[in-house]
């Protein structure tokens, strides 16, 4: 059909390729507009060019699926097709200037999550461009911020589908981001609380005002303490084309031990650098009367803007610390918080994906026998000493 209207159409002639003109030929209202358009994009893909991965060769088999929300077709990957009994939902957000299905590559969630018991899923930003999407998160990012697109209502939209089609169950939905998927993450935290047992962010923070925060939930939040993106003190970032300042690590942590009414004075617990990669864990707890994970903050110290433990570092990201294995820590607090399968038992010293072989029934004890008579036996010789050459 394609081909069929190209053959149709009428022979075009010819028309001279126009004269290019060098930027100081331009007149001044041209400089004013192309300068203007510029700051546009810069700031519509500010952590776009930023946030670029390079991937690993391999690809995780994801599914691509569609939803119709108001005047938007949105889509999400995953994995599962309706076999099985609804299980624990980890929907997981990508960073802006990316993909679901780039994040699933990028972090091997997919993997040890299944593994536990979990359903995951990897909705889709908007944008322009396939592998280039951003969420509207308050104040970020890029395309879907620039438009107002309505993200919240996506993934309550998406949550409510997942549940009809029996794949998920509602009373143990989760939520994790990364980057501006992250303050995606913080913000349905903040206006839909209801939704979520736990939530998990990674390089990111509050990107609506903290005193939207009203409604306790289990958070655990990862951050570098050197990420020149979005910076652990706030402010902005040395890496940030955007030049928006952000609130600090410690603002959008407060708020949350606020809401969950937690002590506000952690358990600090550090992790040395047994990777050799120059940075080290500080892990810092909050436990409330209820919880004993609360709020739980790791600083990766040295670390920059990234996924620990991830396949592929950020670009311009800085150091990504494999002293600690984000996926498996965010799984593990899910797991604390009611998530996974009752029969699914943590083994760090297996690889992602693998199932535990379980102990083989111990055989049933035999009836005992009557002893036998005692006899008197002859006295063994003494042994040789045994000797190696």
């Amino acid at each position: 059909m394609f081909h069929n209207r190209i053959a149709r159409m009428p022979a075009m002639t010819k028309r001279p390729r126009p004269r290019r003109l060098a930027t100081s030929q331009l007149p001044l209202s041209n400089l004013s507009h192309l300068s203007h358009l510029l700051q546009r994009l810069l700031l519509a893909g500010a952590c776009t060019l930023a946030l670029a991965t390079a991937l690993p060769a391999q690809a995780v088999d994801l599914s691509l699926k569609t939803l119709r929300v108001g005047k938007l077709s949105r889509t999400y990957f995953s994995e599962r097709n309706g076999v099985g009994e609804a299980q624990p939902l980890i929907i997981a957000l990508h960073a802006s200037g990316s993909s679901g299905s780039i994040m699933a590559r990028a972090t091997g969630l997919t993997e040890i999550a299944e593994a536990a018991g979990y359903m995951v899923a990897y909705p889709n930003g908007t944008g322009l461009a396939i592998d280039a999407r951003t969420w509207n998160s308050g104040g970020c990012c890029g395309y879907a911020q620039m438009h107002q697109v309505d993200d919240v209502a996506f993934l309550r939209a998406l949550v409510d589908k997942l549940v009809s089609e029996g794949l998920a169950d509602r009373q143990r939905v989760y939520l994790v981001g990364v980057s501006n998927g992250g303050m995606m993450a913080y913000r349905m935290a903040a206006e839909a609380p209801q939704l979520f047992k736990a939530i998990a962010v990674v390089s990111a923070v509050l990107d609506v005002p903290a005193d939207t925060v009203k409604a306790g939930l289990p958070v655990l939040h990862i951050h570098g303490s050197d990420d020149p993106f979005i910076p652990f003190l706030g402010g902005i970032g040395k890496q940030e084309v955007s030049q928006l300042p952000r609130i600090s690590v410690a603002k959008t942590i407060e708020a949350w031990v606020k809401a969950d009414g937690a002590d506000p004075k952690p358990v600090i617990n550090d992790i040395a650098d047994t990777a050799g990669d120059g940075t080290t864990i500080r892990q810092y707890t909050y436990h409330s009367a209820s919880d004993a994970q609360a709020v739980v903050l790791y600083e990766v110290k040295g670390g920059g803007h990234a996924w620990p433990g991830g396949a592929a570092p950020i670009i311009n990201g800085g150091k990504s610390s494999q002293n600690l294995d984000a996926s498996r820590t965010i799984v593990s607090f899910f797991n604390a918080h009611g998530g996974g399968s009752s029969e699914h038992v943590e083994d760090d010293s297996l690889p992602p994906g693998a199932t535990p072989i379980k102990p083989a029934p111990a055989a049933p004890a035999d009836s005992p026998k009557p002893a036998a008579p005692a006899t008197t036996l002859p006295a063994a010789p003494p042994r040789k000493p045994f000797i190696t050459r």
